[in-house]
């Protein structure tokens, strides 16, 4: 689309046909993937070499489990078409993740489910050891309030 080449790919979600995406433009590449049941190697592989990466970082694991919902959809939610959650996310960045863009958004947080520190805190300590030359900034995605403008 003019001059940002869009790339599609498949993600595991329990939706018709869920996508993620990679946007490049002026040397420049965006990954957005949310909705994912876990990080396949697929997803993965199109998240490599990435400057900014929007992520989800769904749910807190034990908030989950002692939470209001209902035992089925914490099953959903918990399964590989369902969220990803903060330990997942961990697991990622601490095991398969390039460690190259200067800015991870942790998006889709749950509001039942989740508290943004939390979310922040597993990832931040999975990157430590993982920091690329940008030192991965960790942002946090809001439902309500817009994200300030990202300048690399």
């Amino acid at each position: 689309m003019g001059d940002i080449e869009i790339k599609p790919f498949t993600i595991p979600h329990d939706a018709a046909d869920p996508v993620g995406f990679t946007f490049r433009t002026e040397g420049v590449k965006i990954g957005f993937a949310t909705d994912l049941g876990y990080m396949p190697v697929s997803v993965r592989d199109h998240l490599r070499g990435c400057d900014i990466l929007v992520i989800e970082s769904n749910h807190d694991l034990e908030k989950l489990r002692t939470g209001p919902y209902p035992w089925s959809v914490k099953q959903r939610v918990m399964s590989r078409v369902g969220h990803l959650s903060n330990d997942a996310l961990a697991e990622f960045f601490s095991s398969d993740y390039d460690g190259g863009a200067a800015y991870v958004v942790l998006a889709h947080l749950s509001e039942q489910n989740n508290h943004p520190e939390i979310a922040r805190a597993a990832a931040e300590y999975a990157l430590r050891e993982r920091q690329g030359l940008w030192q991965n900034r960790v942002l946090l995605a809001s439902q309500s309030d817009v994200l300030e403008p990202i300048r690399l």
